[in-house]
């Protein structure tokens, strides 16, 4: 080839690179580093939501396990002073019954002029006068100073052995409520976490369509998964503030 036909040749090297007219202007990959960071700070929102969330529902799960332990407690408490209370009742009862007839027969026997007769309605008061005093020995009405009566003749206080009685099993329940009102809390957030979760794969879902498209289609499908994980993240922090 001669001098000139080199010179004709145009060198590829040389040549001006022109863009295809379905090359879009700018950067190809322009906002997916920005996108890949979003991903990477939503992974890490979605890991600790998940961690709250399985905290959240092992707290439920504590609370509402004592709650029922209170409630059998409290049932048992209950059915417990139930029995005692009715002891204690029934004794009382056949104490009063047993000094009653011992009075009356005491009184009849000053109305008797046999002798024999006397004696013998006297002995039974006297019989029934000690079971009575026995049954004293067996009732917290009379042996427990807060409850005994103050003076012979007296009563005992059955409203300070009633307030007394109730008192352990109110104190049962009152834990149980508690427990009840702790299950109930942490199920809620729990519950709330779960949907939490559920917006945030939203917001995975729009950075993955982000990823597959360019242009500005890319940047509004990132701008909607940022919102959306910005949204999900506060709502996060809200359930675990309150």
């Amino acid at each position: 080839m001669t001098e000139n036909q080199f010179q004709a040749v145009p060198n590829p090297v040389d040549e001006p690179k022109t863009q295809s007219p379905d090359q879009p202007q700018g950067k190809p990959d322009q906002y997916k580093t920005l996108i890949i960071v979003l991903m990477l700070i939503t992974s890490i929102a979605t890991a600790i939501v998940a961690g709250l969330q399985a905290d959240a529902g092992i707290r439920a799960s504590n609370a509402n396990r004592d709650s029922q332990y209170y409630a059998v407690l409290a049932s048992g408490e209950i059915h417990r002073q139930g029995l005692q209370s009715n002891y204690e009742t029934a004794t009382m009862t056949e104490y009063l019954r047993l000094s009653q007839e011992s009075l009356v027969m005491q009184i009849a026997a000053l109305s008797l002029e046999d002798e024999d007769d006397r004696a013998a309605t006297e002995l039974a008061a006297l019989g029934a006068q000690t079971r009575a005093d026995k049954l004293k020995t067996y009732s917290v009405f009379f042996t427990d100073p807060r409850y005994a009566p103050q003076t012979s003749d007296g009563l005992p206080n059955a409203e300070a052995y009633l307030t007394d009685a109730l008192a352990k099993a109110n104190e049962i329940t009152a834990d149980q409520n508690k427990a009840a009102d702790e299950y109930h809390r942490w199920d809620d957030k729990a519950d709330v976490y779960v949907s939490v979760l559920t917006v945030m794969a939203m917001a995975f879902f729009l950075f993955g369509l982000a990823q597959a498209l360019k242009g500005r289609m890319r940047l509004v499908f990132a701008v909607f998964g940022a919102i959306v994980l910005l949204f999900s993240s506060a709502w996060a922090v809200l359930a675990t503030l309150f």
